[in-house]
């Protein structure tokens, strides 16, 4: 009885055994079925992808790249200033005939901007074929001049000119074949700049705004000046920052005026009314020192309107 019992149990054994491998053969075979079936769909996928993304870039080319309807034939370019259009033109770097749809509308408006008589600048695409830009410059309102060597000798020196806006930003003078009517601007007439070290000079460079707060009350000063009753009145040719705590200022008929870097406004006021008590005697400030707030001092001359009737009546005399 018991080898019977052992018999059967060692037959039931193997039956159960042969059907533990037939069930993993055929979980076997059906994984590889589902992975050959995932495969030959992904690779149809990606088949699929490639042919509509090689189709689409094809058409996208021969449909609007390539199309001559959107070629560039309106460049409009506008500026507030005495930039050419030429000028920018230039910068923008864009002819007539490119695709408008193509143009970098970023780096047209990156490579304008870098220019440092610029200020900002706008691009913008109308379909189908029209650029256009527009561009705000900075307004210079005084001039640095100095003289540095240029690297070619000892004795070689070059005149170094810079202009700056009210911000103190850096601008190289525009030259006459950029600008827009050129004989017609005063930009040779704006106020000097002297008395600044040359070591710290090389730090203006053009297309960065000036570091040096003594410059920055200098066009602070100027700023106040063309608000006052003075502008229009006085020329203001050159003001000297050599001296300590003090902008010194030359006038047009020759007179020296002394301002402190602080109250510029209430100096100003006073400098008008010191001119208007000599104008009632024929007189012309030739040095006054507003920088002290109390018993300001005066030294007059003649007016340039009196001296030069006196010197016609001496010459009628003789």
């Amino acid at each position: 009885m018991a080898l019977t019992a052992k018999r059967r149990n060692s037959k039931s054994g193997r039956k159960k055994l042969l059907s533990v491998k037939v069930q993993s053969q055929r979980t076997r075979r059906e994984r590889l079925r589902w992975l050959r079936t995932s495969s030959a769909w992904v690779a149809a996928i990606a088949v699929i992808t490639a042919v509509a993304w090689q189709g689409g870039a094809f058409a996208l080319d021969r449909l609007v790249y390539e199309n001559e309807s959107f070629s560039v034939r309106q460049l409009d370019y506008r500026t507030d200033g005495i930039i050419s259009v030429g000028q920018l033109e230039q910068w923008g770097g864009v002819r007539s005939g490119d695709n408008l749809l193509k143009l970098d509308l970023l780096r047209i408006k990156r490579d304008i901007e870098l220019a440092p008589r610029v200020k900002a600048a706008s691009v913008e695409r109308f379909l189908p074929d029209t650029l256009q830009v527009r561009v705000a410059e900075r307004v210079p309102m005084a001039q640095v001049w100095a003289w540095q060597r240029d690297g070619g000798g000892v004795t070689d020196y070059d005149c170094v000119r810079l202009q700056l806006d009210e911000t103190g930003h850096v601008m190289s003078p525009i030259d006459g074949r950029s600008v827009v009517a050129p004989e017609k601007q005063a930009e040779w007439s704006l106020p000097v700049v002297s008395g600044i070290d040359l070591n710290k000079l090389k730090s203006l460079a053009p297309g960065r705004p000036a570091g040096l707060p003594k410059l920055q009350a200098a066009l602070g000063l100027i700023g106040e000046f063309r608000r006052s009753p003075l502008a229009g009145v006085v020329d203001l040719r050159v003001i000297d920052l050599s001296q300590p705590r003090i902008l010194r200022v030359t006038t047009g008929d020759g007179g020296q005026v002394d301002l402190s870097t602080e109250r510029l406004a209430r100096q100003l006021n006073r400098w008008g009314r010191i001119r208007a008590h000599g104008q009632k005697f024929g007189l012309a400030i030739e040095t006054v020192d507003l920088s002290v707030t109390n018993n300001v001092p005066v030294r007059w001359m003649l007016s340039p309107t009196v001296a030069d009737i006196k010197s016609g009546q001496n010459m009628a005399g003789k």
